[in-house]
């Protein structure tokens, strides 16, 4: 794995999330991963590193505290929904989310692209070490975590009131991070 700093990860974040997504990483301070991603969820935990985090709401403003926020209704008990899924099913998930229904056929010219969208999606991950967690609310995960996420069904357990969501948790030693997708009709 290659070290990564604060100018790859704010290229890679740019490259794969935009408008009605979220990306965001707080610090692992508690033994429940569960409770700090719920904090990185509602934006209550500053990015221990200062890195850069994306929360862009449909319209381009800003996700933000309170009802506004698309995780403001997450509780504890919603992460029954987040299954373990391998390292490289979680950066083919981030990859899916350029699409509108999170697959690959709805990503423009993804033939072309899939190698850059993997390369950035890697880079966004590798912040969390060799031995992180990975989760995600795509019930392909739950049968097998080492399913080909490019080709899965698109069903999900949805986070949020959002006609559908998706997205991955990478849980590390000492960070959660959350990047998300939304499809809001």
């Amino acid at each position: 794995m290659n070290q990564i700093d604060d100018t790859s990860w704010s290229r890679s974040l740019r490259a794969i999330f935009g408008e009605g997504m979220f990306a965001a990483v707080g610090a692992r301070r508690r033994d429940d991963w569960r409770l700090d991603a719920l904090d990185v969820m509602q934006l209550l935990a500053d990015d221990p590193r200062g890195w850069s985090k994306l929360a862009v709401a449909p319209g381009g403003g800003d996700y933000a505290t309170g009802p506004g926020n698309p995780f403001s209704a997450v509780t504890p008990g919603d992460f029954n929904a987040a299954f373990p899924v391998s390292r490289k099913g979680a950066e083919q998930i981030m990859v899916t989310l350029q699409g509108e229904w999170f697959q690959v056929e709805d990503i423009p010219d993804f033939d072309v692209r899939e190698a850059e969208l993997t390369s950035h999606a890697r880079v966004i991950l590798e912040r969390f070490g060799a031995d992180a967690l990975f989760f995600t609310n795509a019930v392909s995960a739950r049968k097998d975590p080492h399913a080909d996420m490019f080709g899965r069904e698109g069903v999900y357990e949805g986070f949020t009131s959002h006609v559908m969501d998706c997205g991955v948790i990478a849980v590390s030693a000492t960070e959660v991070g959350v990047f998300w997708g939304f499809t809001i009709d």
